[in-house]
């Protein structure tokens, strides 16, 4: 927020004399006639009571602390680093043909309201009922105090405000004592103390302004909001930050925040704090639903991006199978991270799912096996040369198994403890393991889990803060890897006995031929989340769903119903 707000002469100086005779308060020096002015051209003013008796109540200057109207106390007026908007006022004409009537005005363009149920008499109906501040206000007279003829002893340059609206004989614009934040009111008497007011002029420019504009790419898919706000635009200081939140809609995922009109990702965040001086529209983009886009960031240096796996296999049983080797960058394959702390979606999930985990249902668990990728990668930024070593041990690394399908891995049974403690010898919670021989986990299969196809994602990040950080990656980290990196694999479970004993009754999804298995079945329709037909067949023993697009399904085949993800 771009300010200009500078005090001038704010000094303790000896008695203003009025008539030769001794002023009951001693103003700081500095102290002006006050003008009326406009909006367009305005004088700014930081306003000080005149009372004298109290210590507390002592130059205390007129403050809007954010809704409320009270008094701030700077005994040798206010330090030029604390001179806020909350302090600048501006008297502006009633035009009511009186040119002294006036409403007195805050930075924010707020004016001073007096409640209907404020009353300004002595004695015991006298109610200090604070003032408020509202886009109406109240007219005031300004005047200085002598002219009131309640008393002499008033200062050079002291003013009263006079309430006009008030039905008795008079109402000044009053410091109240403690209270709420000593607060303002109306009082009949006492200009000569704390129903008088100093005017000091201050230089002020209003803060720079900037405005956010949010939409969504597409209201059926996902809505939008910003946060204190009910409406899609708002105008705030030019530093302050606006937070803004994307929700999707059902079968449907926020994918990212861009710039309106561009292709530039500003967060993979749904909720973002857009802390930008610049004026921005940004759009909301959402896909499909599918499992969570990830993004990476970097807190060390670029030369210690290497955090890649260079081999994974499996073992279940007595049986060991290989799901991919890396002999080069290519293979691996390596995708620059070019920008510290800056989250990126690009190499964040690496799909390691052409190869999936077969097993058979009733296996109770199978065995992870991984290694570390040993060699080093060079990398050219285009204004360095950096020269990556493997650092994967300085990750943590946590397991997550889609059980229920859902696209999700937050459900019973999915999440995995965490191993390893980042560090050069990390094992992985292996005490086996070695840099040079790998490391394996053991990943257990929930009782009573069906024949089908299963996604599994096994993530490598450092995580700050450490304490129950796995259950927080799909959370309130955001799905951001911090020095890291994911990669998913699919677990397929075939029936029990075996597919061609079951042949004949069993209907089920091979995702790696992507067909429909449901032998003699005589009439199928597929229908899409939105209950619309995709794909129909009939008399057939199989149905390929290789032309569908990636998401989930339900197909009806002969009275039977499964659902099954492409």
């Amino acid at each position: 927020m771009k300010k200009n707000l500078l005090l001038s002469l704010l000094f303790v100086t000896g008695l203003f004399t009025t008539n030769h005779i001794e002023a009951a308060v001693t103003p700081l020096d500095g102290a002006v006639v006050p003008e009326i002015s406009t909006a367009d051209s305005p004088k700014w003013y930081l306003l000080m009571s005149s009372h004298l008796s109290d210590n507390t109540r002592k130059n205390r200057f007129l403050k809007l602390d954010g809704t409320t109207l009270c008094t701030e106390q700077f005994m040798s007026g206010i330090p030029e680093g604390q001179v806020t908007e909350a302090f600048i006022w501006r008297l502006e004409s009633a035009n009511d043909g009186t040119s002294t009537h006036a409403y007195l005005v805050n930075s924010n363009g707020q004016r001073v309201f007096v409640p209907t149920s404020a009353t300004a008499e002595d004695g015991s109906t006298h109610v200090n009922t604070p003032l408020e501040m509202n886009e109406t206000g109240t007219v005031w007279d300004v005047i200085t105090s002598q002219s009131t003829g309640i008393s002499n002893d008033c200062a050079a340059n002291q003013y009263a405000l006079q309430y006009i609206g008030y039905s008795g004989a008079r109402a000044f614009m009053n410091a109240m004592d403690g209270g709420t934040q000593f607060g303002v009111t109306i009082y009949a008497a006492g200009v000569h103390q704390a129903s008088g007011w100093f005017f000091y002029e201050t230089d002020y420019s209003p803060a720079v302004q900037k405005t956010v504009t949010i939409a969504s790419s597409d209201d059926s898919k996902g809505s939008v909001s910003i946060e204190g706000s009910n409406e899609n635009s708002v105008e705030v200081g030019s530093t302050d930050a606006v937070t803004v939140k994307a929700e999707a809609a059902e079968n449907y995922m926020f994918y990212r925040w861009v710039e309106e009109g561009t292709e530039n990702a500003v967060s993979y965040r749904p909720t973002y704090s857009y802390a930008g001086e610049e004026s921005i529209n940004l759009v909301a983009e959402f896909v499909e639903k599918d499992y969570p886009i990830m993004t990476r960031f970097y807190v060390v240096d670029l030369n210690q991006q290497n955090r890649y796996l260079s081999a994974a296999s499996y073992t279940a049983g007595s049986e060991t199978h290989e799901i991919f080797s890396c002999e080069s960058e290519s293979d691996l394959p390596f995708t620059p991270y070019v920008q510290l702390h800056t989250p990126q979606i690009e190499g964040a999930v690496i799909d390691k799912t052409e190869t999936p985990i077969q097993l058979t249902e009733g296996v109770e668990s199978f065995t992870l096996k991984f290694k570390q990728y040993n060699n080093n990668i060079s990398y050219n930024n285009g204004k360095e040369e950096f020269i990556c070593e493997p650092e994967l041990v300085w990750t943590r690394q946590a397991v997550y198994v889609d059980w229920n399908n859902d696209m999700e891995f937050n459900g019973s049974n999915e999440i995995y403890e965490s191993m390893g403690e980042n560090s050069a010898t990390n094992n992985f919670g292996d005490p086996n393991g070695s840099i040079a021989e790998g490391w394996q986990r053991s990943i257990a299969i929930p009782q009573g889990t069906e024949a089908g196809t299963y996604r599994m994602r096994v993530i490598y990040m450092a995580p700050d803060p450490v304490d129950g950080w796995i259950n927080k990656v799909f959370g309130e980290f955001y799905n951001e890897l911090r020095n890291g990196i994911a990669y998913d694999f699919e677990i397929q479970i075939s029936p029990a006995s075996g597919i061609e004993s079951v042949a004949a009754e069993t209907i089920y999804y091979d995702s790696q031929a992507q067909t429909i298995v449901a032998p003699h079945m005589e009439k199928a329709a597929i229908y899409n989340l939105a209950g619309q037909v995709v794909l129909q067949a009939e008399n057939a023993d199989a149905i390929s769903v290789a032309a569908l697009a990636k998401g989930v399904y339900v197909a009806h085949i002969d009275g039977k119903v499964i659902k099954f993800i492409k």
